[in-house]
């Protein structure tokens, strides 16, 4: 059997109810020259049996006895791929059907990874995701990740084998740090209209975000600090007040303080304004309200 031209990487962890409409919108595909690799991540619902009810041929699935997290799952699929490109789908997510057409069509002239713009879906809302067009996406990837690469992503398989798999230490923060690590030698296209529905997942475990942010934090210093103390500093001030609204939002109020409180001391002078959250936290936590979460709103309201 010849290689596929394209292989897309599904993990599926306890899914479902949500596998139809992902696995669905791969076979709606107008580029049909694809193998969908599932890797089933120790799900205990039934996902497996979800997957098995597609009479495809192109369908593969492979299982994992422990779970190991998302990065696993899709490594186990990359070491499987056949295809000269890789595209990666969330199981909760979806395709529109030109997507690996257009995508592919931008990178057939020797482009190495693409995204596209999507809509973000919340229940029946859908928002669409434009994205920027920076000078430079390595430094915009210091500072924030509205790529949605989880499902947006396609990348030609000699450059995964070039940088190296997902980092399996991280719960949180992977396909950043893996898109951070591709942009430091490689061009990211972007497909400029809407390819693909990213549907918004609850809030992470706060330990397992602030785990993550330490940890890419750590990993690219160096190139953060390649623009100079101070952005290095904003950045991972930057980084801080993210695990720390994550925090608020899941309300483990002391994880939130402790990360305020870094947030500010890493660049002081950038937003002081973070250091009300001190004074709210305990209303909160005694309280049940969210005062927090309503004065972040007031000061990001134009």
């Amino acid at each position: 059997m010849s290689a596929p031209a394209v292989s897309v990487i599904l993990p599926v962890y306890n899914r479902a109810a949500t596998l139809a409409r992902c696995v669905e919108s791969v076979r709606a595909q107008t580029f049909a020259d694809w193998e969908l690799i599932a890797v089933d991540d120790a799900s205990s619902d039934d996902s497996v049996v979800a997957l098995e009810r597609f009479a495809d041929p192109r369908i593969r699935i492979l299982r994992h006895e422990r779970n190991g997290g998302p990065s696993a799952a899709r490594n186990t699929a990359l070491r499987a791929a056949r295809g000269e490109f890789v595209a990666l789908i969330d199981s909760d997510d979806e395709w529109l059907p030109r997507k690996l057409e257009v995508q592919l069509g931008l990178l057939e002239n020797g482009g190495d990874l693409c995204g596209c713009e999507y809509w973000l879906c919340e229940g029946e809302k859908e928002t669409r995701v434009t994205l920027p067009e920076p000078p430079s996406w390595r430094e915009w990837l210091h500072l924030q990740c509205r790529l949605g690469n989880g499902t947006t992503l396609v990348v030609r398989r000699d450059v995964v084998g070039e940088v190296g798999l997902l980092d399996e230490e991280l719960r949180t923060y992977e396909d950043w740090d893996w898109v951070l690590r591709m942009t430091l030698r490689h061009r990211l296209e972007i497909a400029r209209e809407p390819l693909a529905r990213v549907h918004v997942s609850p809030l992470r475990s706060a330990r397992a975000f602030a785990a993550g942010a330490e940890r890419f934090l750590a990993k690219h210093d160096g190139e953060f600090a390649r623009l100079g103390h101070e952005h290095r500093q904003h950045v991972r001030s930057e980084h801080f007040a993210a695990v720390a609204a994550n925090a608020f939002g899941t309300r483990d109020f002391r994880l939130g303080c402790r990360y305020v409180w870094k947030s500010f001391t890493a660049a002081p002078l950038a937003k002081p304004q973070r250091l009300g959250a001190l004074l709210l936290a305990p209303v909160d936590a005694c309280c049940g309200t969210s005062l927090i979460a309503r004065a972040a709103s007031a000061l990001h309201r134009p």
